[in-house]
């Protein structure tokens, strides 16, 4: 289920200054050289339980909307992520 980070997924993470993201259905990717940082692959998975919880359509709507609502860092879905990484 965790990857590394394939082509355009690597870029993006690069680009916007990510280590990882989470891509339901798909799975979760990280980049290549931080696939061993327990923290954040804890934090991924966090995102992935989250999917699995709410599936999909709703993982994504809720993301986006919460991103809208609150920032990024106040987003309670990386919140709730972030409490995963201890």
């Amino acid at each position: 289920m965790i990857r590394p980070a394939p082509g355009l997924v690597r870029w993006f993470l690069r680009t916007f200054g990510y280590g990882g993201i989470t891509l339901p259905p798909l799975g979760v990717y990280i980049l290549a050289e931080r696939l061993g940082e327990d923290r954040l692959r804890r934090h991924e998975m966090a995102h992935w339980a989250q999917y699995q919880r709410m599936g999909a359509i709703r993982f994504y709507v809720t993301y986006l909307w919460f991103n809208l609502r609150y920032g990024y860092r106040n987003n309670p879905m990386e919140v709730e992520a972030r409490s995963a990484e201890a």
